[in-house]
């Protein structure tokens, strides 16, 4: 039987309608997005500082292609030079996005003022050098924030040596990418918490970034002497879940997923990340409130409303890093208004991390990333 014209030819695979669609169209959007990202900066500032410059064909290659080769060299051969390229090839991108927010503002004065070439160049390249010194220093820091709430009477726990006048302390990590970050990072989270006097460690997901993160690097964890809590981010989604799990638990971390756990009069629940803005309320009404004090870890600062209804006392959120580098912090917010902070729906105190450590470029501009040390008051 033969083919009507108008039928897609099973051989042929795709209309074209449906390959526009599917590869031409996004390839029409990313391409001038990448260029304007990762090439325009570095080309324009070389442009500036040496107006009889022309680039190479090597130099257009590196810089096209350059970036995107450096953070897949780990997934082609996972270990810690790529690793650390892969960093370097983030950082870099992180590097581009700040000296393109110099230079839009600079091409609009530009164009009114003729601004001197190589003078401006100079200037412009500082600005990007100074920032971006600043920006990776930033993100080494490891602030302590400390968070004082207080809960109902009603809900305050009980259990072996608890009463209302001692207080219920955690510490908060949340996003701290280790792939992204050197595993020895991880070490240093860990004596930043081990030094505080804390009933409770809470992970609000993306603690992992990379495939291959090994038990041994993940060990420092069991060394905390209190229980360890985890819930799943969207980045343990992308690489090796499962695994990721299981070495986590073999190090001692209870891993919560879609189910919970009362612990000496507190009921812990961990929700596993989705996109859709309704997996709260999907999952948390098949959970049981057990316990007085009820405290809920969901990676993404949503569902507030959902936990709040359930009998939530506590939730903690991590996943929006503040926007990490401003003015990124602007389209973050577009997404989540909850971007970071303490925030209060109904009987709900939601506290919202900007992260402990740093996803992509190892740099915080305008944003500190932090332990948050969390203690908790009956109200009576």
């Amino acid at each position: 039987m033969s083919e009507s014209p108008q039928t897609p030819s099973r051989r042929s695979g795709m209309t074209p309608a449906r390959l526009w669609q599917r590869y031409v169209l996004p390839a029409l959007i990313i391409i001038p997005i990448y260029f304007l990202f990762l090439a325009y900066p570095p080309l324009r500032l070389m442009d500036l500082l040496r107006p009889d410059w022309q680039p190479g064909t090597a130099m257009l290659l590196t810089v096209f292609i350059g970036p995107a080769l450096g953070r897949l060299s780990y997934e082609w051969r996972p270990g810690p030079s790529t690793r650390r390229l892969s960093a370097l090839a983030l950082t870099w991108c992180g590097l581009c996005f700040v000296a393109l927010c110099l230079l839009l503002p600079f091409e609009v004065l530009n164009a009114v003022l003729d601004l001197p070439r190589q003078a401006s160049g100079l200037v412009l390249l500082g600005a990007v050098a100074a920032l971006g010194f600043i920006g990776v220093a930033q993100a080494q820091l490891l602030p302590v924030r400390k968070l004082h709430l207080t809960v109902p009477r009603a809900a305050w726990p009980e259990g072996p040596g608890r009463c209302a006048s001692r207080p219920l302390q955690f510490a908060q990590i949340s996003d701290v990418h280790i792939g992204s970050r050197e595993p020895a990072y991880l070490r240093r989270v860990v004596r930043r918490v081990a030094e505080l006097p804390v009933d409770y460690v809470l992970i609000t997901g993306d603690l992992i970034d990379f495939r291959d993160i090994s038990l041994a690097q993940l060990r420092p964890l069991g060394d905390l002497p209190v229980p360890v809590l985890f819930c799943i981010g969207n980045h343990e989604r992308y690489v090796d879940l499962e695994d990721i799990c299981e070495r986590l638990r073999r190090v001692g971390v209870i891993v919560l997923r879609n189910e919970s756990i009362t612990l000496n009069g507190v009921q812990f629940i961990g929700i596993d990340d989705a996109e859709r803005r309704d997996q709260v309320a999907r999952h948390l009404p098949a959970i049981t409130p057990e316990a007085a004090l009820r405290v809920l870890l969901y990676h993404r600062p949503d569902g507030a409303e959902a936990a709040q209804q359930w009998g939530a006392h506590l939730m903690f959120c991590g996943h929006t890093h503040n926007g990490q580098i401003k003015p990124f912090n602007l389209l973050v917010r577009r997404q989540f208004a909850r971007i970071a902070g303490l925030y209060r729906i109904g009987d709900l105190q939601l506290y919202v991390s900007p992260g402990t450590g740093t996803w992509g470029p190892v740099m915080r501009l305008g944003t500190c990333g932090e332990v948050t040390w969390v203690t908790v008051r009956s109200d009576v």
